[in-house]
């Protein structure tokens, strides 16, 4: 029959008829003919993806050796008329195509794997989009279905261990709070090093308000459809003064087009903390009471109180959460509601949070109008719980929880004596009320011009919180002075004008891509509160209302009950920044790309004179695959392109205004009385008026490659990063300024390092598939110049406060050390490993060798960032199951353990109130502090099984299901003493543990 088609043609083409239209009707007449007689019978089905399930609308469903087909609807649905001898060829670009022999069936579906070798991913970039293949900078994506699960809060969470140089350390376990996010180190000492972030084309302010925990909590994770990370200068100098730290992109979730499809997911969790702070148990207590304080043997008390377990709590969650979606191919839009109630495992600390968006994609005037407008709204409801864990592992554990009487066990005859952690938290309602909402639309026209669009973008970012803390009378620091209560109120404001032009135009080999624009941002903000202690018990929350406009009006009715300690109301100054930007993407042959980048930034954070800063980038790639040379690999390579880019970025991410001269008020404690009225002072700031950008220099080489049909793929980078103008704020000579210090640009930094990725699918067989994901990264940090000095016997200016002591601190930034360096002395051990005690010069290591022990023989060599990151992620399935697993671990960062240098001695036994101890007392037999000694250094490195789940994907009726367990914060493995060696800055004193949280849960769409 086929051959019969195919001589039929051919005849006809050969002939020279007069009629076409003649031709044409005889040929169609004699097809429709044929095929009636030889396709007898119709097969119906559904086209998906293997993986998702999700429909695949547009596929071709073709009879093989013929041009007869049709495409699947946007259900993926299809009907086809064939015979039983008749074989399907199924195809859909980026998949793989797949032939069916139709035999006696009259139902087929067909599920779809992607084609590793030829899929090409569209990867969102600043003001635009291109194709993976076309990339020049570094920049790494990742989907939906590569993101972490469980409890994830806010979007940072889902990047963990998944992209190469990038660190997301979130704020111990607290339920709802941040994370710090450094991408190739930290690139600043007085300005954030925090990337910017950038949510549907909107350059967020990542500033929190009063009664919130996280400003990104308003952005529902499960709405994501895709993140997208820049890294290098090229690929963040689109967005200026404000790319320093790279860019994190996030894409949210569009309406597909075709029936309404809906989407429920919801799960059911427990936290708890299962590490054993090394403190002594109640019998080792008194044991160690009657050998090193025996005189305090008779003073301890009968109870035998586990003050952890008094504080924590297995905490219980629970998430509800439903997205619609549909549309047709002219509008599309997709919905959502989420509402997330996470308990925090210690006592009372609770965060729910509410979130809704609505997303709409709609064409007009023959597809030349696109409209897009996207809105999320969050509300978040936060019970704060003081963290007492510090005083939970310190309190004495023979005493009770209560007295007989039932008031709470204090000490109250030493004021400097630690609180009861239970009546703390117990007697402490601290609360918040926040909410944000993000509105912006977007529209593009397409010019009468071929290729020429332009684009408008208008947003506004607007949000507000309510801190509320009452603290009664009947605690440790309020027992003589009466309660306190604050209540605090902020609410920011920031709106977005952009609009740019793009052009597109081909020419023979040669391909181009124009962009020119202009942007306009401005922030306002708005801060009140009013305080008072000395309160009487009459006094509760509820009598002041946090709603009102103006809460200074409230002052009086306050005063009622306690002494008014301050009342302010701060209104801000706008905050601006007006871009121009342009961008030329040049490729030629489709094998040497370009990528020219140039934006000019005005912050009203500097003067007129620093105002304008000019941010340029370059970067070159060459797909050397597409070479004649290159046929000789392609039996090893499947893809292989170089990469190489440099640019400028800047960084103004500080405090407004440093170059002004402006009064603010002082501290509660700088108040001034009149009467039984306290008023806070004003007084002149400290300013410099020739602050003015700090700016990141970065250059990058890098590799991409893809091995055995793209099976193995991924990339390598080396780069070196240098930031000048530091940011900082010195010391200034006396009288110079109203103040001692003021934020002033000083110094140099570098950053350098390597970045491999590797993915590899192992195995992609109908019923099993395995795939594995390696990221690994190295980055070295170095302060290059400080102060404006490379003068070697300039101290450095010291940081990192510990415990203790008053004003102590570990860290210090000093010319050839890392921002983050230690410092510390070096102490000596016996033949056995023991901490020899004595003098200090018995003690630790002249290093100057002068004869004495002093600040010089301090020695800073070891720093709390990790040299090395790294992160393992497997995805398998077998047949209807599927579990993924995600390993990531840091090397090379020191942790210095406060919680064992400020209680392991024993003289805390003795003090005039019994305290526990740290157990390391016993192996230093240390009876002072020694809060310099590096044996409290410890090396941070660890390994952590950080997430696993197992799900089971069915289908009843119409309905598909997926039901899911995950567990995280699984296992840690290191040789840290601590509970937890992964601590933001390297300073493990009082913590919010991580818990150990497993997770029910079930997804349906229909």
């Amino acid at each position: 029959m086929i051959k019969f088609y195919r001589s039929l043609i051919s005849i006809l083409q050969q002939v020279e008829l007069k009629n076409s239209v003649i031709a044409l009707l005889l040929l169609a007449g004699l097809v429709s003919s044929t095929i009636a007689n030889a396709q007898n019978k119709q097969v119906t089905g559904t086209v998906t993806d293997a993986i998702s399930g999700e429909s695949v609308p547009g596929a071709n469903i073709l009879i093989k050796g013929t041009t007869s087909g049709v495409v699947s609807d946007f259900d993926g649905n299809y009907t086809i008329s064939v015979s039983n001898t008749d074989v399907l060829v199924v195809s859909f670009i980026g998949y793989k195509t797949i032939e069916i022999p139709v035999g006696t069936r009259s139902i087929i579906n067909v599920a779809l794997e992607e084609n590793i070798a030829t899929l090409s991913e569209i990867i969102v970039i600043g003001y635009g989009a291109v194709e993976e293949k076309d990339v020049t900078g570094v920049l790494t994506k990742i989907g939906e279905e590569d993101f972490n699960k469980g409890i994830i809060t806010s979007p940072e969470r889902l990047l963990t261990g998944k992209v190469a140089g990038v660190s997301v350390v979130s704020n111990g376990g607290e339920p709802g709070g941040g994370s710090a996010i450094r991408i190739r180190g930290g690139t600043s000492l007085g300005a954030s090093s925090d990337p910017l972030i950038v949510i549907d084309g909107v350059a967020m302010d990542n500033g929190g308000v009063a009664g919130g925990r996280n400003p990104l909590n308003f952005v529902n994770p499960s709405d994501i459809a895709s993140i997208t990370v820049l890294k290098d200068a090229s690929a963040g100098a689109i967005y200026g003064s404000r790319a320093a730290n790279g860019v994190i992109i996030i894409t949210t979730k569009s309406g597909q087009p075709g029936k309404i499809k809906v989407n429920y997911d919801a799960f059911v969790s427990m936290s708890t903390f299962l590490n054993d702070p090394d403190f002594l148990t109640p019998d080792e207590f008194r044991a160690a009471i009657n050998a090193k304080a025996p005189d305090k043997y008779a003073t301890l008390g009968n109870e035998s109180t586990v003050w952890l377990d008094e504080v924590l709590q297995n905490a219980l969650g629970m998430k509800q959460m439903i997205s619609i979606s549909g549309g047709n191919e002219q509008h599309k839009l997709y919905g959502s509601a989420n509402y997330l109630d996470n308990r925090g495992v210690i006592n009372t600390d609770r965060n729910q949070n509410v979130n809704v968006s609505l997303r709409y994609n709609g064409s007009l005037l023959n597809d030349n109008l696109t409209l897009t407008s996207n809105l999320k709204y969050g509300t978040f409801n936060e019970r704060f719980a003081p963290n007492v864990i510090g005083a939970a592992l310190m309190f004495d554990p023979t005493r009770p929880v209560y007295n007989q009487d039932g008031s709470y066990f204090e000490w109250t005859s030493n004021s400097l004596a630690v609180g009861n952690p239970v009546a703390t938290i117990n007697e402490t309602q601290n609360y918040g009320q926040s909410f944000r909402f993000l509105g912006n639309f977007e529209a593009e026209y397409k010019l009468p011009i071929e290729g020429l669009s332009i684009k408008g973008h208008v947003a506004l970012d607007k949000r507000s919180g309510i801190s509320e803390n009452l603290v009664s009378a009947n605690t440790k620091g309020t027992v003589n002075n009466g309660g306190y209560y604050g209540l605090y109120a902020d609410e920011r404001e920031s709106k977005t004008l952009e609009t740019y032009m793009m052009y597109k135009k081909e020419i023979d080999n040669h391909k181009f891509d124009f962009l020119g624009g202009y942007s306009y941002q401005e922030s306002i903000g708005k801060y009140d509160g009013i305080s008072a202690n000395e309160l009487d018990a009459g006094f509760e929350r509820g009598l002041i209302d946090p709603t009102t406009d103006n809460l200074t009006s409230s002052t009086s009715e306050l005063a009622n009950y306690g002494t008014l300690q301050f009342d302010k109301l701060y209104e801000e100054i706008p905050n601006r920044l007006i871009s121009f930007f342009g961008r030329v993407n040049y490729s030629y042959n489709d094998k040497y790309l370009f990528t020219f980048n140039v934006r000019q930034d005005g912050s009203s954070r500097f003067s007129a004179a620093n105002r304008w800063g000019l941010f340029p980038s370059a970067a070159f790639g060459w797909r050397v695959m597409d070479e004649p040379f290159a046929a000789a690999l392609s039996t090893v390579f499947s893809d292989l392109k170089f990469r190489a880019s440099y640019g400028v970025t800047g960084n103004q991410d500080f405090a407004d205004f440093q170059y002004l001269a402006l009064y603010e008020y002082g501290s509660p404690e700088a108040s001034y009385q009149f009467g039984n009225q306290y008023y806070l002072t004003l007084r002149p700031n400290s300013f410099n008026p020739d602050v003015k950008w700090e700016s990141t220099a970065s250059l990058n080489i890098g590799i991409d490659y893809g091995i055995l049909d793209g099976r193995i793929n991924g990339s390598f980078e080396v780069y070196n990063k240098y930031t000048s103008d530091l940011l900082f704020s010195i010391a200034l000579p006396a009288g110079s300024l109203p103040f001692d210090r003021a934020i002033t640009n000083i110094g140099e930094m570098r950053n350098r390092g390597i970045e491999l990725i590797a993915n590899t699918v192992v195995t992609d067989k109908t019923d099993f598939k395995l795939d594995l994901s390696f990221n690994i990264s190295y980055n070295q940090n170095e302060i290059m110049k400080l102060d404006n000095s490379n003068l070697p016997e300039f101290p450095g200016y010291e940081t990192g406060g510990i415990s203790g002591d008053v004003g102590q601190t570990i860290q210090i930034l000093k010319v050839g050390g890392a921002r983050s360096a230690f410092r510390t002395y070096k102490q000596k051990y016996d033949e056995n490993g023991v901490p020899i005690r004595g003098t200090n010069f018995e003690m630790y290591e002249d290093i100057n060798e002068d004869g004495m022990i002093n600040q010089l023989d301090r020695v800073i060599d070891r720093s709390a960032d990790p040299s090395i990151i790294a992160g393992l992620t497997a995805n398998a399935s077998f047949k209807k199951f599927d579990a993924s697993v995600t390993f990531r671990g840091n090397f090379g960062n020191y942790v210095y353990n406060n919680v064992s240098s400020s209680n392991g001695q024993f003289q805390q036994l003795g003090l005039p109130v019994t305290n526990n101890i740290h157990a390391s007392a016993f192996e230093t037999n240390f009876n002072v502090k020694q809060l310099y000694s590096d044996y409290y250094l410890e090396n941070g490195s660890f390994v952590k099984l950080d997430n696993i789940t197992v799900g089971y994907n069915g289908t009843f009726d119409k309905y598909r299901f997926r039901v899911y367990t995950t567990a995280q914060n699984v296992l840690t493995l290191t040789g840290y003493s601590g509970v937890d060696p992964e601590i933001f800055g390297g300073i493990d004193n009082n913590i919010y543990p991580r818990a150990l949280t497993t997770i029910l849960g079930v997804n349906i769409n229909f």
